[in-house]
């Protein structure tokens, strides 16, 4: 009879605890869905950006021996390595 209880009283714990456990889970898979969008909605950004980069360049409205036309360089050397970066990800 004692064995019984204590057989229940465990079975009760345990399910308590896998009960816990599959909430704890679900909340870190909503957590890292909502990451993953944001991290997509910024790939796209910088998707967006490096195309718009790209046909102000195509127009020439920056010369690269001036000031602003460096700074403009500059930032697109640093998107075109993001968009780099996300198309190494991409592919691994």
């Amino acid at each position: 009879m004692i064995l019984e209880i204590i057989l229940f009283v465990l079975l009760i714990i345990i399910s308590f605890l896998f009960y816990r456990q599959d909430k704890t889970i679900s909340k870190q898979i909503e957590y890292i869905d909502s990451i993953e969008l944001k991290l997509l909605n910024t790939f796209e950004s910088i998707k967006k950006a490096l195309d718009d980069i790209k046909e102000i360049d195509e127009k020439g409205g920056f010369e690269s021996d001036d000031e602003v036309g460096q700074i403009f360089s500059n930032i697109k050397d640093v998107i075109t390595k993001l968009d780099n970066e996300i198309n190494y990800d991409d592919e691994s």
